[in-house]
């Protein structure tokens, strides 16, 4: 099933104090990195962003939030109305080190039962890298005019796939390069780890296993 790809730019970084977007990880800018893993994936990126003159040089489709400043969710509800796709693959801007094997195995566990597929990595759900059926609209709709803005409301209302690290063949693979794909990125300190953990990946790519 084609699916569309939203990729949040909308997070105001209060804890990074500077838009992590971005920021570069290695020789690339954080938001072009996930895009790039993006575009592997799926032709249909949808960004989803109130600031657009910030990520024009991107070259996709940049979408305003319909409902202003309501977080995540109003970023889901923007993608959602726009896209022409019945699945959407949800990720944010900080996870500098998604790839589009993992979103492909996750999309891939979809099943039409389910409104959503999300995974669940060390004991945390991960909402923010997850699968979606558009059917999820009306109800994320009320969700917001309500002002239910917590992520965990929204879900609690829908039918989810919850999916494990060991359901992953990434994980089986590789499960210390498997826990990098779930990397989130939010305070200075985060930044540096990042920078750390970008090191060590192309060390490891280069086949080489000492700093």
């Amino acid at each position: 099933m084609e699916c569309t790809m939203l990729l949040l730019a909308g997070g105001k970084s209060s804890r990074m104090g500077v838009n992590k977007a971005l920021l570069k990880i290695g020789e690339d800018v954080n938001i072009s990195r996930v895009a790039s893993e993006l575009k592997k994936v799926s032709e249909n990126i949808l960004v989803i962003t109130n600031t657009a003159e910030d990520y024009r040089f991107l070259h996709l489709p940049l979408i305003p939030d319909l409902h202003k400043d309501q977080g995540p969710l109003g970023g889901l509800h923007a993608g959602m109305t726009t896209s022409k796709t019945e699945l959407q693959f949800l990720t944010a801007c900080d996870m500098p080190f998604v790839s589009a094997d993992a979103i492909n195995e996750i999309i891939s566990f979809y099943e039409l039962d389910f409104d959503a597929v999300i995974p669940e990595i060390n004991g945390r759900i991960q909402p923010l890298f997850a699968v979606y059926h558009k059917r999820c609209l009306p109800v994320l709709t009320d969700c917001l005019l309500k002002q239910e803005l917590k992520m965990r409301l929204f879900l609690e209302k829908i039918s989810v796939k919850i999916i494990k690290e060991t359901d992953f063949k990434l994980y089986h693979e590789n499960p210390e390069h498997f826990q990098h794909l779930f990397f989130n990125m939010n305070t200075r300190e985060d930044y540096q780890e990042a920078g750390y953990i970008n090191q060590t990946e192309l060390y490891r790519k280069d086949g080489r296993h000492e700093l």
